[in-house]
């Protein structure tokens, strides 16, 4: 998203940053006069004094004093474990199995005595502590190995890990964040962002990748029957939750859905809809090619397809459902500073935005596909919008995927359907599809289940991306792998945290048009 970011392999510390300060840390890579440095730097940084970034960057052990050693700054801190690791015990030994990003999945072997050092990392023992049981030079080896960011594995912290304990909102991000990022090089362009609009136009080419590793959907994680939705999938709890509030008509139904994904929902709803005794004639609309066939292999001749944009594209008919899921935070938006020109822009769709933060983004994709819901719903027919988001908070970008992706105001599209003269109504997506809050579900990041994924592998398990939950796991297991030897697994309340997302985040706008 245009920002780089520095991770020191030495303390684990993470920090974002631009590249014009990038360009100022690589002008000390030789060794520098600080004072000439900032005089050369001075006016790069639209008025911020340079020479504040450089006594941030030495507070961090980014810049040090060429007679400094930089393995001695390391004994006063404690070494606390990094979150989202993934290990096995064999024995006396311990295996660290990394795969950040889109790196390779790498094993790092522990011998015995690392191991015990390991164990001895308890976040709270400063290693000035720890030399005394363990020979200084294989452990500051160990220290150094562990937090590089090929492993991210500990993280150093001047303060101790139960400091944070009572007070977690002080504890740095860095301590719990990781590196899943391509590498760069200074002196290099920075990629660009993608345009939110051009990315599943010309950037999808595995399907099967896109939501098992790339951006994993709330519907792709409950896809099979699964246990939080009464043993139901996604799709065909949709259907249920509208068929008990009357919102599908008898008989013959027209269905849309917008952006199909894998196919899953498509094929669970038609096969729903059958079963309570509509007939389907069900079609959707892609703009990814290679989702689009695989759709076709997934669903066969149960569907119509329309290959386009859903902003442009043409549409024949009217339809008494239409379904847009997980698919409106991709659309076209503007970025905007307060300003006469998005007020002006956001009052042509009827929306005031007093309340816009200095910095905001008007998701004019979404409000414009709103208004195409609103001229395809047939009389009595019924619309459903889900994506992650809120009712009055305004569009957070995500910056995690490898595209840009925002959150939805689902107040602004609310707005706009009911000055279409339809109904609509905003709601948690959990209890729209009755989401049983009592299940626990596996929490991971993208690069912690492709190392997940690897261990399990190499016991011979092949493990799906689903949303685990304990009954799911250890029938994916099947007997194969001790968990009891495996760490750092994290179990989370299911509408808290589900693999990589947090179902609760996520809302349902529902539209209907009176009969």
């Amino acid at each position: 998203m245009g920002a780089v970011y520095l991770f020191h392999d030495l303390f684990g510390y993470l920090m974002e940053m631009s590249a014009d300060i990038a360009d100022l840390i690589e002008a000390f890579a030789d060794g520098a006069e600080t004072a000439r440095v900032i005089e050369r730097f001075t006016g790069r940084f639209e008025g911020a004094d340079p020479a504040q970034f450089v006594d941030v960057l030495v507070a961090h052990s980014v810049l040090n004093e060429p007679d400094d050693d930089e393995l001695d700054q390391v004994w006063p801190f404690a070494a606390i474990k990094g979150k989202w690791n993934v290990w096995q015990r064999r024995g006396e030994r311990l295996v660290l199995w990394t795969a950040w990003g889109d790196r390779p999945v790498t094993e790092v072997m522990l011998d015995a005595e690392q191991t015990a050092m390991w164990d001895a990392f308890d976040g709270d023992k400063r290693l000035n502590e720890l030399r005394l049981k363990f020979p200084a030079d294989k452990l500051a080896a160990l220290v150094r190995r562990l937090t590089h960011s090929d492993v991210q594995a500990l993280k150093l912290s001047m303060m101790p890990a139960s400091t944070y304990a009572k007070r977690p909102g002080l504890a740095p991000a860095y301590l719990a964040s990781t590196m899943p990022y391509r590498p760069w090089r200074p002196g290099t362009p920075v990629p660009a962002p993608i345009a939110l609009d051009d990315y599943y136009r010309h950037e999808v080419g595995d399907a099967d990748a896109q939501f098992d590793h790339l951006e994993t959907t709330l519907s792709h994680l409950l896809r099979v029957p699964h246990p939080a939705l009464h043993g139901r999938t996604y799709g065909e709890a949709l259907v249920d939750a509208l068929v008990a509030r009357n919102a599908i008509r008898e008989g013959s139904v027209r269905v849309l859905e917008i952006g199909g994904g894998l196919g899953y929902v498509a094929r669970d709803a038609i096969a729903r809809l059958r079963a309570v005794g509509r007939t389907v004639s069900y079609t959707i609309l892609e703009l990814a090619p290679a989702l689009a066939e695989a759709q076709q292999a997934r669903v066969g001749d149960a569907a119509t397809w329309l290959i386009g944009d859903a902003l442009t594209a043409s549409v024949e008919g009217s339809f008494d459902l239409v379904i847009a899921n997980e698919m409106v935070g991709d659309l076209t938006a503007s970025h905007f500073e307060r300003g006469e020109t998005a007020t002006a822009i956001a009052a042509e769709y009827g929306l005031a935005i007093d309340d816009a933060p200095e910095s905001f983004y008007l998701q004019t994709g979404a409000w414009d596909l709103t208004k195409r819901i609103a001229g395809w719903l047939a009389p009595g027919g019924t619309a459903i919008v889900t994506e992650f988001g809120d009712s009055a908070q305004w569009p957070r970008l995500s910056t995690q995927l490898d595209h840009p992706e925002l959150s939805t105001h689902f107040g602004h599209l609310q707005q706009i359907a009911r000055g279409k003269g339809l109904e609509a109504n905003v709601e948690f997506v959990i209890d729209l599809l009755d989401v049983d809050r009592a299940q626990r579900g596996l929490a991971t990041t993208r690069s912690q289940w492709r190392a997940l994924r690897a261990l399990a592998s190499d016991a011979g398990v092949d493990l799906p991306k689903i949303g685990y939950t304990p009954e799911l796991f250890d029938a994916a297991l099947a007997g194969k792998l001790d968990l009891a030897t495996v760490g750092d697994l994290r179990w989370d309340k299911i509408e808290d945290r589900l693999m990589g997302l947090v179902p609760h985040e996520f809302k349902a706008l529902i539209i209907r048009r009176p009969g």
